[in-house]
């Protein structure tokens, strides 16, 4: 199946608004309570937000970040003596009512409901109950009382520990095929630690796996916080892949729910995104690579930003627009040219694409350009391309 690119919202969150209007980029948007207040919400316009998602982001319920304050349906917002478990489940009805009215005045896309995330990986019984009780149960309970008939799909927090237990993913399967009305999931992963770009082949592996066995389900899935494995993941049946701007909406961490997005914004090195690697590089590489062989368009990609990236006079930072919005051209039209075909012929273009990144890697250390490691999670991608191909039956 085809399937659709939507921009995770975060940290100047206009960039991607501009890019998915000025360049075609994205099919819609997953906005960021945390990055956006509620006034600037509600003032989208309405073809953007018929087509977005709301990300309630009640994952911490013990936590309300500066923009969230905003919202009325916060845990604390709503409970006068701060969060306290058994008050929230008490007044998880009166949370569910307000997040709900916010959702449905707004005309977003999918009705969402939210769940807590939990480190590690508590046991598959325990998980289920805690979500039910807090958040699905008193959900639905409202959406049934209002007579709504949105389409509701569940946010769902996992961990590698999570994503990596047959048996937990089996038993998660089969709850979330059981909840009455829900039609997908919005799915987002924490593996930690990790590298940039995911150096586990068992952890990505898994995540094909669970993403196939929602699909063949006949589950929308939408995955969020992607850094380029959205290319790998393609070939397991999502409905929707992300890109993000900056690293904190393509990688997530539950981290950044406990700390303003403000403290956390540090300037990076500017670094520019360069699609025969499917990975970044530091500026003073491709400074370096200028002068030898590796040209644009074939190695870094063809469009405006690029082009003032690329002159001698270039002084930009991390903080500039030109490497955003040149990300969102170049993964977008990757993205685009694999989701022409479907099963094993996508799987065979996503090879192609590791394997020529693999080459792009080879021919930067023949250049004498040393990236140390950068390539290394490669190998990962594509054993757990091929493993997931064989249980397929497409060969490898």
């Amino acid at each position: 199946m085809t399937f659709e690119i939507y921009h995770q919202l975060g940290h100047r969150d206009v960039w991607s608004l501009q890019s998915i209007d000025e360049d075609q980029t994205g099919d819609g948007v997953i906005i960021s309570p945390r990055s956006r207040s509620m006034p600037r919400v509600e003032k989208l316009g309405d073809s953007i937000k018929r087509k977005a998602i709301f990300d309630p982001q009640i994952l911490n319920p013990k936590v309300v970040l500066k923009n969230m304050e905003s919202y009325d349906f916060y845990p604390g917002c709503i409970l006068p003596a701060g969060f306290d478990t058994d008050e929230y489940i008490v007044d998880s009805t009166l949370i569910a009512e307000r997040c709900i009215d916010f959702q449905v005045r707004n005309n977003f896309r999918f009705l969402v409901i939210p769940t807590r995330f939990y480190q590690g990986m508590p046991p598959v019984d325990e998980f289920i109950e805690n979500q039910n009780q807090q958040s699905i149960t008193p959900f639905l309970s409202t959406v049934k009382k209002l007579g709504l008939k949105k389409e509701m799909i569940l946010q769902l927090f996992l961990t590698g520990h999570m994503i990596k237990n047959k048996e937990y993913t089996d038993n998660l399967l089969n709850w979330i095929t059981g909840i009455e009305g829900i039609s997908g999931i919005y799915l987002v992963t924490e593996l930690h630690p990790r590298q940039k770009q995911i150096r586990d082949a068992e952890f990505l592996l898994s995540l094909l796996n669970f993403t196939n066995s929602l699909y063949k389900n006949k589950m929308k899935t939408i995955l969020g916080y992607l850094n380029s494995e959205s290319l790998l993941l393609s070939i397991a049946n999502p409905s929707i892949l992300t890109i993000g701007s900056y690293g904190n909406v393509r990688i997530f961490h539950h981290s950044m729910f406990e700390i303003s997005e403000k403290d956390l914004i540090q300037i990076p090195n500017l670094q520019i995104y360069v699609p025969t690697l499917i990975d970044w590089l530091d500026y003073p590489y491709i400074e370096i690579m200028k002068r030898k062989t590796f040209k644009s368009p074939i190695f870094f990609g063809d469009n405006k930003y690029l082009t003032k990236m690329l002159n001698p006079g270039y002084r930009g930072t991390a903080h500039n627009i030109e490497p955003h919005k040149h990300y969102y051209i170049e993964m977008s039209k990757q993205l685009r040219q694999i989701r022409t075909v479907e099963n094993q012929n996508r799987y065979q273009e996503v090879c192609k694409i590791i394997e020529s990144a693999k080459q792009g890697f080879s021919q930067l250390d023949e250049a004498g350009i040393d990236v140390g490691d950068k390539g290394a999670f490669l190998p990962h991608w594509l054993t757990a391309a091929k493993q997931f191909a064989e249980v397929q039956g497409w060969g490898v």
